[in-house]
């Protein structure tokens, strides 16, 4: 009995971590850096970046855009199937994992923050 009871214990001890870390690593974001500052230190790391698309390329299944925030330019890789309505010229805040394709680097998108307004602005 007491065997079956640790056993319970433990079990529900270990989900709660589980979840614990889950929460966690939903809500702590990167720090938002400057598109000047990415470089190749940063590989495979976790990055956010905020500015404005300057240009879209659509693919079967993804799209690159390209984000300009006053300091440079660099594209980023969503899945397409993410629904989004992205435009020309509009500002979006991206989280994703810094890459490298073709000696380039790039970030693959896992996060896109938009700006959405509503209402009657006089």
């Amino acid at each position: 009995m007491q065997n079956s009871m640790l056993l319970k214990i433990s079990f529900i001890i270990s989900l709660a971590g589980i979840l614990i870390l889950l929460l966690l690593s939903d809500i702590s974001q990167p720090e938002l850096i400057e598109i000047k500052t990415i470089n190749k230190d940063l590989l495979n790391q976790k990055i956010q970046i905020k500015g404005n698309t300057t240009g879209i390329k659509e693919y079967n299944t993804f799209q690159i855009l390209t984000i300009q925030d006053k300091t440079g330019e660099i594209p980023v890789l969503i899945n397409k199937y993410n629904k989004l309505h992205i435009k020309l010229n509009q500002e979006i805040t991206i989280i994703g994992r810094l890459t490298e394709y073709n000696k380039r680097l790039q970030v693959q998108a896992d996060k896109i923050l938009t700006l959405k307004l509503s209402g009657n602005i006089k």
